[in-house]
């Protein structure tokens, strides 16, 4: 069985994770501007169907800047730049996209209403709920087997109101450190939302993943209020923002 992860733990797991994207130690790291050019920038990331071709890593003085060889002549001719500058001169030849990651440091969700992880028997509530929340799409041929892959590991959890359910943790696919580190994507139901369904099934994914030794992850758009604030009413707090130039 699995150990409880520390905070400790979970911090410094969260800082490899993102180190991978960097492709270099952060830890390491203190403050200054450090160019990477890697060929792994050219690999598709497994669960985010693309390939994030420029990854700057910015946090207080740190700026790391990680790149495809493919883009080594124009990385070369702003290496002399600052860090608001070099985002600057990438964002005009390039649409990056900003991220703010997060990391847990403090589980301040005690009580999770009728939050529950979910089993494969919840599969018909699990299938209307994803056909309600994502109208546009079509699950046919394989939600199911998404569906049982990760409930068979335990990463869904639910919140069951008035015989359906109303918000949803999820668990995509991982492009690094899958066993060690779980995204937790939250959806609720629009007529649903601000009833305190989505913290309450985010804090018991979190609370989960910790006791089954798996550091939760956590990131969405920068100008996301709603996902930066859901995720600081449960125990994360702001770590870096990410400037991503994705290709596919």
């Amino acid at each position: 069985m699995a150990e409880r992860l520390t905070l400790h733990a979970i911090q410094d797991t969260t800082k490899k994770f993102y180190s991978q994207f960097c492709g270099t130690n952060i830890s390491e790291l203190q403050q200054g501007i450090y160019f990477v050019c890697s060929e792994e920038r050219d690999a598709l990331l497994k669960g985010f169907g693309c390939k994030y071709t420029i990854y700057i890593f910015v946090k207080d003085n740190l700026c790391i800047v990680s790149y495809s060889p493919k883009h080594k002549q124009f990385i070369e001719q702003i290496k002399q730049c600052n860090t608001n500058e070099i985002i600057k001169a990438v964002n005009q030849k390039y649409q990056l996209k900003k991220m703010q990651l997060m990391i847990f440091h403090e589980e301040v969700v005690k009580q999770y209403g009728a939050a529950r992880i979910l089993k494969d028997i919840d599969y018909p509530l699990y299938e209307a709920f994803f056909r309600a929340a994502n109208p546009g799409a079509d699950p046919t041929g394989w939600l199911y087997e998404y569906f049982m892959e990760k409930v068979s590991k335990e990463c869904f959890v639910g919140y069951p109101l008035y015989g359906k359910l109303v918000s949803v943790c999820d668990a995509p696919d991982m492009p690094y450190m899958e066993d060690k580190v779980q995204h937790t994507g939250i959806s609720t139901l629009i007529e649903e939302r601000r009833n305190g369904y989505a913290r309450c099934t985010a804090a018991l994914a979190a609370n989960h993943l910790i006791e089954n030794g798996i550091c939760p992850q956590w990131e969405c758009v920068a100008d996301n209020r709603a996902s930066i604030e859901l995720a600081m009413s449960i125990g994360y707090k702001k770590y870096g923002i990410a400037y991503i130039f994705e290709e596919n």
